[in-house]
């Protein structure tokens, strides 16, 4: 493989300037910072950045996101497709390959992001995203194996633990700063039903009404509802978790898990599937190689497809929702600063998929699925520099964060050395 031709997908062996294990690392890491990116402008849209009217409302927000970022990504591959194939360079594969590429799409799009969010909605982000990374992470080795007859190492398996556990740091540093934004927060709140209180001793004080020293006291606590333990434990057993219409016996924390491991297998899948597509063929001596598949047919099945789940999904969620607004009327509703900022993540959507396909002709399955820890290292920090995330941090919250930083460069150190 060498990496100076100006066309990746089509390389020359008269030169070779890294090897495949380095260039596969390089495509992952250019990867993953895109993805990091495309997160930074769909939180511009989660977090009501642009005063967006009450009809854009969260239900289905998502969902347009989703639909519309994957339509735009397939509209500037789908071109290029065309090009290469009226130009000869390139050819449309069979159809097997077309049924595992929509096959893809609906195990990423519609099973993995669908739970991802009932995962992050029951159990939070905390809990979810290391479970789901393990999963997905874990899936993609073991069946890697068996199903892509991938080698099993030992410098793959400290890759994958060192991954693991700097997932499992993020996620506790998660958890941590979670909770102390909700004590911060329980403070502020405490603090100014204090001031209320005292505000309020003073003016009876003023009206020279005796207060005893014990009234202001308890005006000064915080009100809570008196509820029985009974009551509560009973309103949480009769609360039931919808799902696709019917009513599921588990309880929240239970159900929140299973979506998790649900997503994390979606994911191993789709990663399965690209990789099987897009892999290099093992040849015998004498033999021709095939054209490989082009990566920009890849983008433009796996995002229109995806992006068709997507409206179906939106489609659904506005009528569940009654949502007073025709499809006709998003161009109004939806404000331009959202559509500018779903165009962007489109594009660069686009641009990281591509380099994704790529890596998998060089990196293997669990390769890959492991580098994407990268993205969490990089989403975390954005939501630090440009979210102001960590406003609520302290020094234990801080080491924590340090320690899954280290051990992610050092899985990339140990990944760059996989095959």
């Amino acid at each position: 493989m060498s990496t100076s031709s100006l066309d990746p997908e089509t390389p020359t062996p008269k030169k070779q300037m890294m090897s495949d294990k380095a260039y596969g690392t390089l495509l992952c890491i250019l990867s993953d910072t895109l993805f990091s990116i495309v997160y930074v402008f769909v939180q511009f849209i989660n977090k009501n950045t642009f005063n967006q009217d009450a009809i854009f409302n969260p239900s289905w927000r998502g969902d347009w996101i989703l639909c519309f970022k994957e339509w735009i990504a397939a509209m500037f591959a789908l071109p290029i497709f065309i090009y290469l194939w009226r130009t000869g360079k390139t050819s449309i594969p069979g159809w097997k390959v077309i049924v595992g590429l929509i096959i893809a799409a609906f195990f990423c799009e519609y099973i993995g992001i669908g739970h991802h969010v009932l995962a992050n909605d029951y159990i939070g982000m905390a809990l979810g995203l290391p479970v789901i990374r393990t999963i997905t992470i874990l899936g993609c080795a073991i069946f890697g194996a068996l199903l892509l007859r991938e080698r099993v190492t030992g410098l793959k398996m400290a890759m994958i633990a060192v991954l693991i556990c700097a997932v499992a740091m993020f996620g506790y540093s998660n958890s941590l700063a979670k909770k102390a934004k909700d004590a911060a927060n329980a403070n502020a709140v405490a603090a100014v039903a204090v001031e209320d209180a005292q505000a309020q001793a003073v003016e009876v004080q003023e009206s020279e009404v005796p207060v005893e020293p014990e009234v202001v006291a308890e005006a000064a606590e915080p009100a809570e509802p008196e509820v029985k333990a009974e009551v509560k434990a009973e309103a949480e057993t009769e609360k039931k978790i919808m799902y696709a219409g019917y009513a599921v016996q588990f309880d929240a924390r239970t159900f929140g898990f299973i979506c998790a491991f649900i997503t994390g297998m979606g994911y191993a899948i789709y990663t399965l599937i690209l990789r099987a597509v897009m892999k290099k063929p093992e040849l015998k001596e004498g033999e021709e190689a095939p054209k490989p598949v082009s990566a920009y047919f890849v983008v433009s099945m796996v995002f229109g497809f995806g992006g068709l789940f997507g409206f179906i999904a939106m489609l659904g969620k506005m009528r569940a929702a009654e949502t007073p607004l025709h499809l006709s009327d998003l161009a109004t509703a939806v404000p331009k600063a959202c559509w500018l900022s779903i165009l962007a993540a489109g594009v660069l959507t686009f641009i990281a998929f591509y380099l994704k396909n790529l890596s998998y002709r060089y990196a293997s399955a669990s390769k890959a699925a492991a580098m994407s820890v990268l993205q969490v290292l990089l989403n975390i920090c954005a939501g630090m520099l440009i979210f102001s995330e960590a406003a609520s941090w302290n020094g234990t919250i801080y080491a924590v964060f340090t320690v899954g930083t280290v051990l992610t460069i050092l899985g990339i150190i140990l990944a760059s050395r996989t095959s």
